[in-house]
């Protein structure tokens, strides 16, 4: 929860920097219950502060009196694949990018119509009022100029708060998903309007397990060299939340000459309230004050089997078919559990067969391909004696280099010893496999175990996993 600062203290308390020439314009204000008017002295112009029901993001009773700006999000009518929470209320839709193992989502703020929008689709807001749309938020409000006809958001004006700070944030959260970060852009629009003024940016990537505690980065903007400072630019954030699951972006509004409308010198989202919101959202740089856009792959990604080189012949290709393989696997099985355990003695086995093609060993495991290239005495009798990995281990994975397909597999103990297989003959594509469907059995009780088997069979996408891993009680 944020809390609120104590006033900033200045010396220089001159507030003659609005007193411009200003030509008024007679604008009725809005008028509800949930909206403050002050006197803006400057002009004579009514101010409309579009006011939430408190000044922090406590939760508020909802009655009927305030509904209007608590109202809950417009349903999305996208039928794009839920891929993470936003602000931990919202789920987030992600976009593949040509199959290319990349996805992509954004999300953005137009203050002129106090809503957020998902993936430039304007035909249906996302979120309406800036206050839902985020994960935390003190003495913030939005803000309406009759005189300048801008709406923004700033501190509160009231006169207890507004020498105190005000801060904001958002949470992107890709991990429910299976998302993480491959790049993030985002674009900021901020302003102050004097010396003394401040507004800070900060950036953080989620908990992890590896990362429980992680720091907040300010992000570096050029210095302040005018009383008038304004920016709206697109910044790469990439290098703060690669390969993160997700991040928070916090603002924080402080300082300004100690006047009535200090809380006015810290400015987010400035934008025109009469014009329309222009369609081009991609071009503009005035449609969104705050336009997030993230690039994301999967946290483990499982590449296609390797396909056969191409060859005149017209065959396909089945396990135990003898009468077109070329190669064979002597399996030696233990006849019975006790005997499984007696490994002196060598006579309680039995032998089993598999009849396969070295074309497809060649191919799709790297182990028999160096195996069938050497001049060792397999490679030139095209048979191998194997020992130490079950049989329904052995044909599930001679089964997944036939057909790219596993049968139905109801345990922890059956994907590891798969694992063990796909790691022992060197098959990139079995592991990835493999290590898909074991982070779905990970829970904070077997989390080490987990990660020294991954670490064990060569797994680094688990082991990955596993440090990313969210925390206990986060």
């Amino acid at each position: 929860m944020f809390s609120n600062f104590g006033s900033i203290n200045s010396s220089n308390n001159n507030s003659n920097n609005d007193s411009e020439n200003h030509e008024s314009v007679s604008h009725d204000a809005p008028s509800s219950s949930n909206q403050f008017l002050l006197n803006n002295i400057r002009f004579g112009m009514p101010v409309c502060i579009l006011r939430a029901p408190e000044v922090s993001n406590l939760p508020p009773e909802k009655t009927d009196e305030n509904l209007s700006e608590q109202q809950s999000p417009l349903p999305s009518k996208s039928d794009q694949p839920v891929g993470g929470r936003f602000c931990d209320k919202f789920p987030l839709h992600v976009i593949s990018v040509e199959d290319n193992n990349l996805y992509t989502n954004r999300v953005s703020y137009n203050t002129q119509q106090n809503a957020y929008y998902e993936n430039g689709i304007l035909s249906n807001k996302y979120i309406n009022g800036w206050n839902n749309g985020t994960f935390r938020w003190d003495n913030i409000e939005l803000k309406r100029e009759y005189d300048w006809l801008q709406t923004y958001l700033a501190r509160n004006p009231s006169e207890s708060k507004m020498n105190d700070d005000g801060e904001i944030s958002w949470k992107f959260d890709y991990r429910m998903g299976g998302f993480v970060i491959n790049s993030l852009h985002i674009r900021l629009s901020f302003g102050t309007f004097d010396n003394s003024a401040r507004v800070n940016w900060f950036i953080t990537p989620l908990p992890t397990t590896k990362n429980p505690c992680p720091n907040w980065q300010q992000i570096p903007f050029d210095p302040y060299t005018e009383p008038r400072h304004y920016v709206n630019e697109v910044r790469d954030f990439t290098r703060y939340v690669k390969d993160e699951y997700g991040f928070i972006l916090r603002a924080h509004l402080s300082g300004g000459d100690k006047t009535y409308v200090i809380w006015q010198k810290t400015q987010l989202f400035r934008q025109d309230f009469i014009t329309g919101m222009t369609l081009d959202v991609d071009d503009d740089d005035n449609a969104f004050g705050l336009d997030v856009r993230v690039e994301l792959k999967p946290d483990i990604i499982v590449d296609p089997l390797p396909e056969l080189e191409p060859t005149s012949e017209k065959r396909s290709f089945v396990l135990n078919d003898k009468a077109t393989s070329d190669f064979v696997i002597h399996l030696e099985v233990p006849t019975s559990d006790e005997q499984k355990s007696a490994s002196s003695d060598v006579s309680n086995v039995e032998v089993k067969d598999f009849h396969i093609h070295s074309k497809i060993l060649s191919a799709r495991s790297d182990y028999f391909n160096a195996l069938l290239a050497s001049n060792m005495i397999e490679s030139q009798n095209k048979s191998l004696k194997l020992a130490y990995i079950s049989h329904e281990s052995l044909e599930r994975l001679l089964n997944y280099l036939y057909t790219g397909t596993i049968p139905d597999i109801q345990t922890f103990d059956e994907w590891t010893a798969l694992l063990h297989g796909a790691s022992r003959f060197l098959i990139p594509a079995l592991i990835q496999r493999c290590e898909k469907a074991l982070k779905g059995y990970v829970n904070h009780d077997n989390l080490r175990e987990v990660e020294d088997i991954a670490k064990n069979c060569g797994a680094e996408q688990l082991v990955q996993y596993c440090k990313m891993f969210e925390p206990r009680n986060n």
